[in-house]
């Protein structure tokens, strides 16, 4: 590859504004790596080889990481590897490769008239919409690939669009120049928990909370934020991945349908030196709160969305796998392997998350309020700008990963088991 680890995390420096040295090394062979984060085991058609991913995504994830420990304190208990954190989900609930079905099963490749676009039903309410997107009797995956047969790729994506479906067209690489927009803020951040940033982490399942953890390893106080009526989904699935990324916050659960709750609401964000959210804009807007005023007041604002905050993107709803199809994985690997698959498991979320928490930290360490907005689509994008491997190169590194004999990489334990359900509610808020 023409660029290593450092040689990336220096370019991620210096797009945060922070340029600082970062010694040499840092991360294995994309090939390398891939296998020995468990990453073969969730690539590959279902009934095929384990098969390596063109696009060097551990190379994005190992450089990101390089770039927050350069900013970190010395004893800052980070991971070992950035490409560790793709595939430990994986890893801890057993994940196969399913080829055109994401390891988790949620999300699929379906090949319509002219092209393949990715469906991800991981809400029972999405199913419920399916004759209705369709205008057809179509209530299971069998149904869906029997009628989009029939029709173009753009047209049942744009309708899946407006029905808000977690739906993308598979599209072709086209690497993004970078993996955030960043929009300074009138002044410097407001500290106002002094040498140690008070985060307040209203994001669920898996990006926005990994930043979060990764910021607490920094030795930043988290507190994650849930709603009473629905609080994070990621509870109801694996304990152990729930723990690596909530272990170490506090924890706040408040009822958003009160005033007394959007009030408290308010109050932690008006305290928060970083917040991490990964809703739509218009529903924070419904609770009254609002990303620009926070900005002006001093503090940190990193926005995590599927595929943008401004414009149509804004109201469009997303999980990592569709949002990694719509940035090009699945035609890079088409074009590498001869068929659109998935490679990884949801990789959007773990690219994502690691470059939140850098934007942040730099952000802190810079001492500068402002709007930092990533999105699961164009962070990928961005991620694939560490190279495509196709042709000659692609099967050398498929060799490579073959011949490999080390162990993987070892997993990480978590800081200590997620506080329960609003556990710290009423001492946080007596802070505030």
């Amino acid at each position: 590859m023409p660029l290593s680890p450092a040689d990336l995390a220096r370019r991620l420096l210096v797009d945060c504004d922070c340029p600082l040295p970062v010694p040499d090394g840092g991360g294995d062979h994309p090939a390398l790596a891939w296998r020995r984060a468990g990453l073969m085991a969730v690539t590959g058609r279902e009934d095929g080889p384990a098969l390596m991913c063109p696009a060097a995504f551990t190379l994005s994830a190992d450089a990101a990481l390089l770039a927050l420990a350069a900013l970190a304190p010395p004893d800052a208990p980070l991971p070992p590897h950035g490409a560790l954190l793709l595939g430990e989900r994986a890893r801890l609930m057993g994940l196969q490769r399913g080829g055109a079905m994401s390891a988790n099963r949620s999300c699929r490749l379906i090949a319509a008239a002219d092209g393949h676009f990715a469906l991800n039903l991981a809400r029972e309410e999405d199913r419920d919409l399916l004759p209705a997107w369709l205008e057809a009797d179509a209530d299971g995956w069998d149904g869906v690939a029997r009628e989009a047969r029939l029709r173009p790729a753009a047209d049942l994506v744009a309708r899946g669009i407006e029905m808000g479906l977690p739906i993308a067209l598979a599209a072709a690489p086209q690497p993004a120049p970078a993996p955030w927009l960043r929009r300074r803020g009138a002044g410097p951040i407001r500290a106002a928990g002094g040498n140690r940033p008070f985060v307040v982490d209203l994001a669920p399942l898996w990006a926005g909370p990994l930043a979060g953890s990764l910021l607490a390893m920094l030795g930043a106080d988290v507190v994650k934020v849930e709603s009473l009526a629905r609080p994070d989904g990621a509870r109801l699935g694996h304990a152990g991945f729930f723990d690596l990324l909530n272990g170490g916050k506090r924890g706040v659960a408040l009822d958003f349908r009160s005033g007394e709750g959007r009030a408290a609401l308010r109050r932690l964000v008006a305290r928060a030196d970083i917040v991490i959210e990964g809703s739509r804009p218009r529903a924070l807007a419904q609770l009254g709160v609002d990303a620009d005023e926070a900005v002006a007041n001093g503090a940190i604002w990193v926005s995590i969305t599927a595929y943008g905050r401004e414009g149509a993107a804004a109201d469009r709803v997303g999980f990592g796998d569709d949002a990694a199809v719509a940035a090009g994985l699945a035609q890079a690997m088409a074009a590498g392997w001869g068929e659109p698959m998935f490679a990884g498991d949801a990789i959007a979320d773990p690219l994502t998350g690691l470059h939140a928490a850098l934007a942040a930290w730099a952000a802190w360490c810079r001492g500068e309020a402002g709007l930092i907005a990533l999105s699961l689509a164009e962070t990928t994008a961005h991620a694939m700008r560490a190279g495509i491997a196709q042709g000659d190169l692609l099967a050398e590194w498929q060799a490579m990963a073959e011949r490999d004999g080390a162990p993987l990489y070892p997993p990480r334990a978590p800081f200590a088991p997620a506080r329960a359900l609003g556990a710290d509610t009423a001492a946080v808020l007596a802070s505030c």
